[in-house]
This record gives structure tokens, sequence and C-alpha cells, in this order.
């Protein structure tokens, strides 16, 4: 069964024009030129009926009468029909006389607007009016290779398909609009469920999988399973030069979790595969969600990271910025992705990189619902230089669970507090410092260690700490006073200041009598 909301999709139906009408009351069954009005009375049940002569305004009502009456899907009105009277007399513009019409008078060379009379017949009589230009033949010829749906009408599809595909290449919504135009199904990028086809391919992001109804069997059930695996691989294609990208993906993850003797092999198959592990590179550590959940959660983030960073580093790389190689790979219950330059960054290539970090952090903070944070390393060479870089983006997460995005300590703040509080008198003055807030316990103690922490981070700007924390400065203001209450430390005096300030940071960093404080403003609350 062939409805006209499937038909138009068809090659060579493209530029037939909706008029009025429903197009989906009858099936149709085959295509039928007339030359006459009268002959619509003979018109076959469900035919499409092109009249190849104008119709009157005053008997298009008639006609309309007629088809329905036959039982005719649609109408379809031929260019002649341009200038025919619909309300006057010969000559006279459609639409131009005394009955009502639909919509404002028509634009000089667009179709006249039809007569409400002639939409109400439409609708009542279940009979589509449709409108046609150019070769008539071809037309009848298309309709009944799509009703049939035999090998011909396959072939027209798939052809339309190989046509528009390789415009797409490397887009996978792009080709799945492409697919639902040759098939005239919907077309979505996702795993196939029951009684569907499916296709995929490996691409840059991972595996490409698309997905359609499949309505019939014989040849346009193949056609649909033909063009879907043509979609797929052009959606995974190379439109990014990135081939073989599956395998890339898979060494790098392997290069970030197997031992470090093997590293030295895996750089040459890394150079084989035309992974750029002798640049310089920085990672970034995107995680989210529990364990045994993550990778389902990230798989979908993947693509989409990609897609921007890329875009974006190719927008700078156009205004002059050292071109930018960008990998990805599902790894220790996270996702790498790993930014490559063939010269090493410098401070403005850090900048524009922590700008792409931030705009991404947003972008997929709204796009999707778990919530993700993400480390970034510090930028180094080679492929030890990969596994360096993958480790400090770890542990930049670890220093702040609370913010979406923390920065690798190049300056190693965090190692030299450790040391330093390897010391007696070091752990003697944290405890004797902030004592009497630890000992309120983890879940209370939290908010305000990291209150305080930000607040002296801040030069004791209660409106900057509220806005680092994500807080109303009230808030800062009162736990401030608490803090203040409870340790009775005087924040005026600057060396007090810093023997806090020191004594917060190294219980941030997990060095402190009671361990690292957890977070206490989730990021939901932002």
């Amino acid at each position: 069964m062939v409805l006209l909301t499937d038909l138009l999709s068809a090659p060579g139906l493209r530029d037939v024009r909706h008029l009025a009408g429903p197009l989906d009351a009858r099936p149709v069954t085959g295509a039928r030129l007339e030359t006459r009005r009268e002959g619509l009375v003979q018109a076959p049940g469900g035919s499409l009926v092109v009249l190849t002569a104008p119709v009157p305004g005053l008997l298009l009502d008639v006609a309309l009468r007629e088809a329905a009456a036959a039982g005719a899907a649609a109408v379809v009105l031929t260019a002649g029909h341009g200038t025919t009277d619909m309300d006057g007399g010969p000559g006279t513009p459609a639409g131009t006389g005394s009955a009502a019409t639909d919509g404002p008078p028509a634009d000089r060379g667009a179709p006249p607007p039809l007569p409400a009379t002639v939409r109400a017949l439409a609708e009542r009589g279940r009979v589509a009016l449709l409108a046609a230009d150019g070769d008539l033949a071809a037309l009848v010829v298309a309709v009944e290779r799509a009703v049939a749906g035999d090998a011909a009408d396959a072939l027209a599809r798939v052809s339309a398909a190989a046509a528009a595909l390789p415009g797409v290449a490397g887009d996978p919504a792009g080709a799945a609009q492409v697919a639902a135009r040759a098939l005239g199904v919907p077309v979505e990028v996702r795993l196939a469920g029951p009684g569907e086809a499916g296709a995929s391919a490996a691409g840059p992001d991972g595996e490409v999988r698309l997905a359609a109804p499949l309505r019939a069997s014989g040849h346009t059930g193949q056609a649909v399973r033909s063009v879907l695996a043509m979609a797929a691989l052009a959606a995974a294609g190379g439109g990014r030069g990135d081939v073989p990208v599956r395998s890339r993906g898979r060494l790098l993850a392997e290069i970030l979790v197997a031992p470090r003797e093997r590293t030295a092999r895996l750089a040459a198959r890394g150079r084989a595969l035309g992974l750029p592990v002798d640049g310089h590179h920085i990672a970034l550590r995107l995680e989210t969600g529990g364990p045994g959940e993550r990778y389902e959660a990230l798989e979908p983030v993947m693509s989409e990271a990609l897609i921007l960073l890329r875009d974006w580093s190719a927008g700078d790389t156009e205004a002059g910025a050292p071109a930018i190689r960008w990998n990805a790979a599902l790894a220790d219950e996270a996702l790498i992705l790993l930014a490559t330059w063939q010269i090493g960054p410098g401070p403005e290539e850090r900048r524009r990189l922590g700008d792409d970090v931030r705009r991404l952090a947003g972008r997929l903070e709204r796009d999707h619902p778990a919530a993700l944070r993400c480390g970034v390393g510090g930028a180094h060479r080679g492929v030890l230089g990969i596994r360096a870089t993958a480790r400090e983006a770890a542990a930049a997460l670890l220093r702040d669970p609370a913010a979406p995005v923390v920065v690798h300590d190049a300056a190693g703040l965090d190692r030299m507090l450790t040391e330093w509080y390897a010391s007696d008198s070091a752990r003697e003055a944290v405890k004797e410092l902030l004592a009497p807030v630890l000992a309120l316990g983890p879940e209370r103690a939290g908010p305000l260690v990291r209150t305080l922490q930000a607040y002296l981070d801040h030069n004791n700007s209660p409106a900057r700490a509220a806005e680092a924390l994500h807080l109303h400065r009230n808030a800062v203001g009162a736990r401030i006073r608490r803090v203040t209450e409870l340790t009775g430390a005087d924040l005026a005096d600057p060396e007090v200041r810093l023997a806090l300030q020191l004594a917060c940071r190294a219980v941030a960093a997990g060095a402190g009598p009671a361990g690292p404080v957890p977070s206490a403003e989730p990021r939901s609350r932002r």
C-alpha cells in the first residue's frame, strides 16, 4: 500500500506540489493521463489522474466531485492551470473572481491561491489536489514505478541516494536526511530496533548506526537496506580525513592503559595508522556517572565533543593559529580527548584551548543529562607524553571535585603542599588552625573549608568567592563568620590568612588530618 505522503518523496516526483486535500486518504493504485475533465468519472479507484488540459475555474468544483465519486486518490493540475479562470471568465487569473480565497493575492510568477470552496471540496471528498509541470509522461512512469515497488523503483532510489551522499561525507545527521529523502521514510542516527532495517560503519567518533522502518520486502526492502548501508558508510567516511579512525581510537586507548614497556611498539603502530604520537599533546579527561555506567553515558558525548572541538580548532587555524589534531578514546572509565600540535603549544595556544574547553563544558551540560566534569592535563611530547598528560588530567579532577573544569596544577603547588605537610610542624599547624572546623565531620566541614579557601584565594572578596562557588554572597558571609567563630582566626592578619590558605589547600588535596573534604555544592545547584 502506497500513500501519497510516501509517493511524493520518490525519485521523479519531488517537484509535484500539494495544493489541497488529504495525502493519506486512499492508497495510490496507479497513474492515468486524462485529456478531458469528463474522463474523471471513469478513473479507477485509487488512481492519480493527471489532467493534461486546463479546467475552467467553475468546473474545477465539478471535477473534484467527479474524482471523489470515482474514488480517485488525487487530481494533478498541469501548467495550463496557472492562468485558468477559477471564478471569473476565461483569461482571468485564478482566484481573482468573486469567490472567497485563502491567503493573500498571488505574487507574480507564483501559483494563485485556491478558492476556499475548492479546498473544502478536496477535504470533504478525500481527494488530493496536486500541481506539476514538465514531462507528464515521465511523471506517470515515476508514479507507476513507485506504486509497483519494482526493481526500477529500487534502483532509482539507490541512484538518488548515491548522487547526494558524497556531499554529506562525515556528517551522520546529513547522511540520514539524504537517505530519508531517497527512501521516503524517516531515517534516524541510532541502533535499529525490532522490525526495522539498520546499518552501521566505523567512524571517527565511534560506530555510526542508522535505522529506518522496513515497511516492505522484495525490491523496496532491498532499496532500504542498500541506501542505509551507503548512508552509514558516507556518515562514517573521511569528511575529516580520519581513516582508519576506529583503529586509531582503539590504539589510543591501548596506549593509555598498556604497560610502559609496550609503548615503543604501540608508537610504531600509531605512526602507521596516522595517529600523531610524536607531537605535543594535551589531554582532556571527561568523567560522569558511577562505575559500570560511564562508558554508556560517555559514548554519545564523544561524537559531539569531537565535532565541536574540530570545528572550533579549524576556525582558529583559518585565523592563523597552529593546527590541532584531535583524537578520542574511551579508557579508564573516562572519555579522553587528545589535542596534538606539531610544535609545542605556547601561551596563546593554551589560552585558546582553555576557551574551547569551557565552551565545550557549557554545550555538553546543556545537551546531555548526565553531569560531566573535565580535567585538563599539561603539555607533553611523544607517546609517553600522551600517558603523562592523561594522568595529569585525572589528577586535576581529584583536586577540585566541585568544579566542572579543572586545569592541571602546572606550577606544582599541590605537590609542594603535600611535601610541606609531611613535616611534623606543618601537620601540627594545620591541625591547630582547622581542628574546630574538621571536628564537625566531613559533611559539615567540607562546605566551610571550601568556602574559606575560595574567600582567601579571591583576596577576601565575598562576591568573587560566591561567583566561584555558585553561591549567594550572603551564604559565603555566613560561612566565613562561622569559621571565624570556631577558629577565632583574625582574617585581617596577613600571616593568619596565608596559614589558613595553605591549610585549606592541604586538606583539599587530601593531605589534611581528615583527608579530602567532600563536595557540598553539586553542579545541579549552579
